[in-house]
């Protein structure tokens, strides 16, 4: 299959990863409203729900499209789009990728059946989601990390115990802070945003420590 595929590097490298090399990859930054996709059978944009706008032509090429719907559900992004595409959603976050199986959403979940052949030929194994912001892994992932930021704003424990605790007590290959450091604070604090503006849920509130690190475009851990 030729697929036309758009992200930030980070993602486009784990992408390459779960691509069988039979697959032709056409990658870009972005599309633009002039980008030609009568030539690809799937279009894939990994960091869909960061844009303030997608091109049109993505919603009406016909074609299988795969969006990251993690901040954004695809009912948000989707809205008042006229729309021929066959679309999906897919938990493209840094990290989520090298999974063994693959999260997915449908704006209606009797359109999997249409996407099956498609699974197969990419070799993935997936599991179908409800579309609403945060999907389900990073929804429980992400208060986790915001609990744990808790916990270090109020001295409880320092970064290392926590992360040691967590893959002690639990078993987790990576304690909840320097996961967050691999996803990324910023698509933590603006998933978790998205889904109390979604929920109207205050367990979502983001606590003042990840909200100091995201404004302040720090980390954890120095690489």
């Amino acid at each position: 299959m030729k697929i036309a595929i758009a992200g930030e590097e980070k993602r486009l490298v784990e992408f390459r990863k779960i691509i069988a090399n039979e697959h032709e990859l056409i990658e870009s930054e972005n599309f633009k409203a002039q980008f030609n996709f009568s030539a690809f059978d799937i279009i894939v944009d990994l960091n869909a729900d960061d844009r303030l706008e997608i091109a049109d032509s993505v919603f009406t090429s016909g074609k299988f499209v795969l969006l990251c719907a993690v901040k954004k559900s695809l009912a948000q992004m989707t809205n008042r789009k006229n729309i021929s595409s066959i679309i999906a959603g897919i938990n493209s976050l840094p990290t989520f990728l090298s999974r063994p199986v693959q999260e997915i959403s449908f704006l209606n979940q009797h359109e999997f059946s249409l996407w099956k052949n498609i699974f197969e030929s990419l070799n993935w194994k997936t599991r179908i989601v409800n579309d609403r912001v945060g999907m389900v892994t990073p929804r429980i992932l992400f208060m986790i990390i915001n609990e744990a930021c808790f916990t270090l704003e109020e001295r409880t424990a320092s970064k290392e115990d926590i992360d040691s605790g967590m893959k002690l007590g639990t078993a987790y290959p990576i304690g909840p802070l320097e996961w967050a450091d691999k996803i990324g604070i910023e698509n933590i604090f603006e998933t978790l945003l998205g889904i109390k503006k979604f929920s109207n849920d205050i367990r979502y509130n983001s606590s003042p420590l990840l909200k100091s690190m995201f404004l302040n475009k720090q980390k954890f851990y120095l690489d």
